[in-house]
């Protein structure tokens, strides 16, 4: 559930912003024997546009895009002050390639460069509209040599690929599995189903081709170390027509960073953190941390392990915090405590649909501030930073056990030991306390439950024991045997680094859903035994659970009015349920197993928790009525500025605002992989 660069040299662009390494396989270098300009074929790009390729026209643009310093709280990083302008564009023979689009609220163009009618389905490889090497090749210069023409993560297992290398092959099968091989990778997801398993490692068991393409991964990526690259890059994809996606680190379960034909925006070079002492602004005081949207998850709590702080983060140690996280609302074990990532923000910089950048706050653009704290990403722009609230350093307790099916222990006195742990998920998330656990069927009415951590935040063991003790309790009442390992570290950080296991990704054999059950579905008796029947059912019929016992607590310090959705403000019990298959199914036994997942196990969650919700990072791919499960209340507002501040629908991602608007083609029914032509719906 890395391989890094390849062959990496340094390209040192005029435009500020420092040394930064590209692949090898860059698209095009700076030549003098480029000619000065040359008009498109209408049948290999944009249709008789002119393009000047000049260097001094390329690098004009580069030195006109100055640091501009802005006053901002905090200050913006060094490269966000290296901002587009329009005098830029305007110095140049290529506006109508990098232009910025209206102004939010105004009506969008109803045509593309050249004067082209927009067409119905985004320009793809092959159409007489897809631009030339060239036109790539202008981009490439002008983004300073940051464009990646991609090469498939697994492409050096493929004797017909340049890059084959046995040895390099050898690496990406060992390491397939680890997250870090798809982070530091310009394209790669860690969910290759819906990538479409085009371009798998040689002999993985969910290899299903000979040959190795492109499938769902993008065409090109711009390794961004600037917001100009960001801007240029949105106004280059808005005025061709080209589809666009983002990828920070590739952790959805539904694979938002990936698009055939499209280019990406790749964030995972912006590491920037700065440690706030006393951020005072928006009507905020106290210790912020600012992020560049690269961060990871485990690089942050390392950040405030060293200032004596701690800051609210994801599970998954290279979960992007700017990304997909905080968009998407974002738990955490110290949830129970102070609430969701998304509640934390205190302000985000962001370069929106139109190419241009601004700071989203409570007093600057406080309706894109509040969509994009939980409205998901992939939809109203890229953010390039986040400034989050920080808290003192709180100690934390944890305990670890497992138990299972014995000849001691039958399979009802399993799940009445289960059960026994719902009715104390208020009580436990009440006072702070958070747990992720795991059950698994391992054959005919056996089962196995492991408690990976029951987390304490904020608690001494010698306050946290007496909290767990009549859980315990109950499971020896019930003959149900544990050896508990309890722990206690001074830090969020180390309790993190001490009991979260290590991620395990990459496999095409599963995939997941999840429900966020309300706290009165384990309050109410006949509730939760309607629950835990449901839930019994699904793993049973050989379901795997990922639960966790967690809340969004209510939060005075921080601003809580967000779009996160409401199902988290309600819910003590979010459930992730994967279905699996052979690793070598074929398509049709994976939709049979996948339309079991949807319309059978999760149907009977839906049933038992009517109106609740799921979270969009860990959902249903085939959700129905997505709108209202992963938005909730939210969805028409949240709808209302998708239209705003994204009228041509440059962004798109599965079971994003708007995307029922857009269908990729050529897709199985409950596979909807991100391989083929992303177009309008009639």
């Amino acid at each position: 559930m890395p391989l890094c660069c390849r062959l990496c040299f340094s390209w040192d662009s005029s435009g500020g912003g420092g040394t930064t390494p590209i692949k090898a396989d860059i698209v095009g270098s700076v030549s003098s024997s480029l000619p000065d300009s040359f008009t498109h074929n209408p049948l290999s790009g944009l249709n008789m546009v002119t393009v000047n390729l000049r260097a001094t026209t390329v690098a004009a643009v580069l030195t006109v895009l100055a640091d501009q310093t802005t006053a901002t709280c905090p200050s913006r990083f060094s490269w966000e002050n290296n901002v587009l302008t329009k005098a830029a564009i305007n110095s140049t023979n290529n506006a109508e390639l990098f232009d910025f689009g209206p102004v939010e609220g105004t009506p969008a163009s109803s045509k593309i460069i050249g004067g082209i009618p927009r067409p119905r389905c985004k320009t793809f490889p092959g159409d007489p509209l897809w631009p030339s090497n060239s036109v790539w090749n202008l981009l490439n210069l002008t983004l300073g040599g940051a464009l990646i023409k991609t090469v498939p993560l697994a492409a050096p297992c493929y004797s017909d690929w340049p890059q084959y290398d046995a040895a390099q092959c050898e690496y990406v099968k060992t390491n397939w599995n680890r997250p870090q091989l798809h982070v530091e990778d310009p394209t790669s997801a860690m969910f290759p189903l819906w990538q479409g398993q085009t371009c798998m490692p040689l002999d993985h068991p969910s290899q299903i081709y000979d040959n190795c393409t492109l499938g769902g991964y993008a065409s090109y990526s711009v390794a961004v170390t600037k917001v100009s690259q960001i801007q240029l890059a949105l106004n280059f994809a808005r005025a061709t027509n080209i589809r666009l996606v983002v990828k920070n680190t590739g952790h959805d379960f539904a694979d938002k960073s990936m698009g055939a034909g499209s280019l990406s925006i790749w964030t995972h070079k912006l590491k920037d953190i700065q440690y706030i002492p006393d951020y005072t602004c928006n009507g905020h005081s106290g210790p912020a941390l600012k992020l560049g949207s690269g961060v990871e998850t485990e690089e942050v709590y390392q950040a405030a392990e060293a200032h004596n702080v701690t800051v609210v983060g994801g599970e998954c140690r290279t979960v992007g915090m700017a990304g997909g996280y905080i968009a998407g609302g974002g738990h955490s074990p110290m949830s129970s405590l102070v609430g969701m990532g998304a509640d934390q923000v205190l302000s985000l910089d962001v370069v929106l649909p139109n190419g241009r950048f601004v700071t989203a706050s409570q007093s600057s653009y406080p309706d894109l501030f509040w969509a994009l704290r939980g409205g998901g990403g992939s939809t109203y722009g890229v953010v390039t930073s986040v400034t989050v609230k920080a808290y003192p350093q709180i100690p934390v307790s944890t305990l670890g056990f497992v138990f299972g099916t014995s000849p001691n222990v039958t399979a009802d006195t399993f799940w009445a030991g289960v059960e026994a742990y719902t009715t104390y998920f208020d009580t436990f998330t009440a006072v702070g306390a958070y747990g992720y656990w795991l059950i698994v069927n391992i054959g005919p009415g056996q089962f196995f439950f492991s408690m990976n951590p029951l987390w304490g935040g904020n608690m001494t063991l010698a306050q946290f024991q007496p909290l767990i003790q009549p859980f315990l309790d109950d499971l020896a009442n019930l003959g149900i045997s544990i050896d508990p390992v309890w722990n206690e570290y001074p830090s969020l950080y180390q309790a993190h680094s001490g009991t979260f296991p290590p991620e395990n990704v990459g496999g095409a054999d599963n995939r997941a859903a999840s429900r966020l059950f309300p706290k009165d579905n384990f309050i109410n008796p006949t509730k939760r035994n309607e629950t835990m029947a449901a839930v019994r059912y699904a793993v049973e019929a050989g379901g795997i659970l990922i639960g966790y016992n967690i809340r969004a607590a209510p939060n005075s310090a921080v601003n809580q009015t967000n779009s996160v959705n409401p199902a988290w403000r309600e819910t003590t019990g979010f459930f992730i349920l994967a279905a699996a298959w052979p690793a070598d199914a074929s398509p049709a036994v994976i939709q049979a197993q996948s339309n079991i997942l949807t319309n059978d196990w999760m149907a009977r969650w839906r049933q038992v928790s009517p109106g609740a919700g799921s979270y969009l990072s860990e959902g249903d791919i085939n959700e129905p009525n997505w709108q209202q499960s992963f938005y909730g209340s939210h969805y028409p507002r949240l709808l209302q500025l998708k239209k705003k501040y994204d009228p041509t629908g440059l962004f798109y991602a599965h079971t994003a605002v708007g995307s029922e608007d857009w269908e990729v083609e050529g897709q199985l029914p409950g596979l909807p992989t991100q391989n083929g032509r992303l177009c309008k719906k009639p």
